[in-house]
């Protein structure tokens, strides 16, 4: 009788499998390529944005000192008190600025708080500039020997930065500036039509103006009808005024129909 053979535990596991079938078995599943690089991909990103991170942080101040603000320019401005005044003003902003950094809104804001800037623009100009565009106020009188009075009638806080030297001098109480500038606009263009301006002005609290003329005529007005008064005088001046030998020193225009002269001779004579 015969011996039965008996089979091991891999002989039994492996029983109706072929060895082709086996091997595929045993063996681990693989990966594509592709689906690998996808899974690794974010990684290596992150690391690269970590090392760009870092390499601006070192770099890019030493590329920012390479572009420092050199100099302001500043165009509009024709006189150089107004000039200085300007680059006083803004030098703390820019001493340690770069192009890039330089605060253009620090600057607008500082250099439109001068009192005799009406409008500013402010731009970057590359390598190392930043400049500024300014349209100035213009004055047209000094008021009280204290302010400017602009064009537009605003009062500003600028003697020591403009030559007053042709500049009309107007005084009267501080509350009536806007009445006054009133007076001087329409006095002055009746004056100019006979060759005459305005040297000074005094209105007392009753809006009766005294008035230096550029001749060193004075002239006596108050408001009530003043410009009828004056084209009174205007017509008086040109026909028989300008052309006296005497001189005229004083014309009083206070009354309803008529002028009160005073001339020059007459005064030598009293003054003698």
């Amino acid at each position: 009788m015969a011996k039965a053979r008996r089979q091991t535990p891999d002989a039994r596991r492996t029983r109706g499998a072929s060895p082709k079938a086996t091997r595929a078995k045993r063996q681990a599943p693989t990966v594509p390529i592709r689906e690998r690089l996808a899974a690794a991909l974010p990684g290596a990103l992150a690391g690269l944005v970590a090392i760009t991170v870092v390499a601006g942080v070192i770099w890019l101040p030493r590329v920012l000192d390479q572009y420092p603000i050199r100099q302001v320019g500043v165009d509009g401005v024709t006189d150089v008190r107004r000039q200085q005044q300007v680059q006083t003003a803004l030098a703390s902003l820019v001493r340690d600025a770069n192009y890039f950094s330089v605060p253009l809104e620090q600057i607008y804001q500082r250099a439109r708080g001068l009192s005799w800037v009406s409008e500013v623009s402010v731009r970057r100009q590359w390598p190392d500039t930043v400049s500024l565009d300014v349209t100035e106020r213009e004055p047209v009188a000094v008021w009280n020997e204290a302010v400017l009075v602009a064009r537009d009638g605003e009062p500003f806080k600028a003697l020591k930065q403009y030559d007053l030297a042709g500049l009309p001098r107007l005084n009267g109480p501080d509350q009536r500036l806007e009445e006054v500038m009133s007076f001087y606009h329409s006095m002055g263009k009746l004056l100019r039509d006979v060759g005459l301006g305005i040297e000074r002005m005094e209105v007392n609290a009753r809006l009766t103006a005294r008035l230096t003329l550029d001749n060193q005529m004075q002239l006596v007005v108050d408001r009530e009808n003043y410009v009828g008064k004056l084209r009174r005088f205007t017509r008086l001046y040109r026909g028989v005024l300008s052309t006296d030998s005497r001189g005229v020193a004083r014309v009083d225009l206070r009354y309803a129909d008529g002028i009160a002269v005073t001339w020059r001779d007459a005064e030598a004579d009293k003054n003698a």
